[in-house]
């Protein structure tokens, strides 16, 4: 025969609930005692508010460190565990742990984040700390820093593509120039030989320039030399967009830079004026 399982009537700390019965009894009569005096005095009632219980704030309004991460769960399908009673998540939505309530949308969840009662909860007041002379002009050292890094990086960027681009025109110069003299050079030898009566066994399939003619695939080096240009053409149109879109990019930092000193009374960060 199975054992028949044990249950127990549940036991409660009678001296605990009676103290807090007795808290709030002398709450309730503090607020009807002056809402007696505030009435004879011709004064509008104090109403009670969900702040009162808080403790007061020790600290000032601080701006977060770290990120929310509202858009972290994004386009993801999770399993949610709810609770109905005690702490947790009620349902699917963002879940403030502080405060034990959930929220259905992330803006309803940022408002909360940013709310006088959660930041009386974190110990935080709704007042923010004045800055002092040192620190602004500490922040401002900062920026003039940060935005003159960038303009520097965009100017060496800048000045080595230039670099690169001279680089290689300045070898295509010489591709070229030997070129022409190895065909100047061609040239020669042949006149030479035509002087003395010696003629080649292909010299009725030259061009004007003297290179070498292939009769059987004369049409097949057409169309490659179409489809070489057609690629050569495509790929520098293709550079000229990116140079183009760093050149824009450029100039953007120098904007920035120049905005930046005007707003704040400075001179140029050592870059040129806009013109």
């Amino acid at each position: 025969m199975a054992d028949k399982s044990k249950t127990e009537r549940p036991s409660w700390n009678k001296e605990e609930y009676a103290t807090k019965a007795k808290e709030k009894d002398k709450e309730a009569y503090e607020h009807a005692k002056a809402t007696e005096e505030s009435l004879a005095k011709g004064h509008a009632p104090k109403k009670q508010s969900q702040y009162d219980d808080l403790p007061k704030p020790t600290e000032l309004l601080k701006a977060r460190t770290e990120d929310l991460g509202l858009t972290k769960n994004l386009n993801k399908t999770m399993l949610v565990t709810t609770t109905t009673t005690g702490k947790g998540p009620r349902g699917a939505g963002f879940y403030c742990e502080l405060c034990n309530r959930t929220f259905k949308d992330s803006l309803a969840y940022l408002d909360h984040i940013n709310g006088r009662l959660h930041l009386l909860k974190l110990g935080q007041s709704t007042h923010v700390e004045r800055s002092t002379l040192s620190q602004v002009r500490a922040k401002i050292a900062s920026l003039r820093a940060a935005t003159h890094q960038k303009v520097t990086a965009q100017n060496f960027d800048f000045q080595s593509r230039l670099k690169a681009v001279k680089n290689a025109q300045e070898a295509e110069r010489e591709r070229r120039k030997d070129e022409r003299r190895r065909k100047k050079m061609e040239r020669e030898k042949r006149e030479e030989r035509r002087r003395m009566g010696i003629l080649d066994d292909d010299e009725g399939n030259r061009d004007e320039s003297g290179e070498k003619m292939d009769v059987d695939g004369a049409e097949k080096d057409v169309k490659d030399g179409k489809k070489d240009k057609r690629q050569e053409r495509k790929e520098k149109r293709e550079q000229q967009v990116k140079d183009q879109q760093r050149d824009r990019e450029v100039e953007k930092a120098i904007r920035e830079n120049e905005d930046m000193s005007t707003m704040m009374g400075f001179g140029g960060f050592g870059t040129s004026k806009r013109k």
